[in-house]
């Protein structure tokens, strides 16, 4: 698994590049086989003001060329990375877990009544 982090106007880059990658190496550790890369941009909108306005966006892309993107604003940029580890591990695991079951599905199922028919009937 892969992590790219970018993060536009951060003083302390280094401690935060690790926290990032220790969230999401503890987050999506487990399914590291499956997840060929995770780009995490993170960004401050509105800059010194603050507010609700530190964001990070989480890109997955997993083996078969499945992708997603989750998208979490929050006023700490810590808060928002934790967030958005925990929402990417519940999103992996939910799009493995129907992975898993379609290919456990038997091939009567997968194909639909009318295509099975004609599959069964020689």
């Amino acid at each position: 698994m892969k992590v790219s982090i970018m993060a536009q106007e951060y003083q302390d880059g280094a401690s935060i590049d690790a926290f990032v990658r220790h969230e999401i190496g503890t987050a999506l550790g487990r399914f590291s086989d499956e997840i060929v890369s995770v780009d995490v941009f993170m960004k401050d909108t509105n800059g010194p003001k603050g507010g609700l306005d530190k964001q990070v966006l989480l890109r997955i892309r997993m083996r078969g060329g499945q992708q997603f993107a989750l998208h979490t604003t929050k006023d700490n940029l810590y808060a928002a990375t934790r967030t958005s580890a925990k929402r990417a591990k519940r999103a992996v695991r939910r799009c493995l877990g129907k992975s898993q079951r379609i290919e456990k599905l038997s091939p009567r199922r997968r194909l639909g009544n009318a295509a099975a028919a004609e599959v069964i009937r020689p």
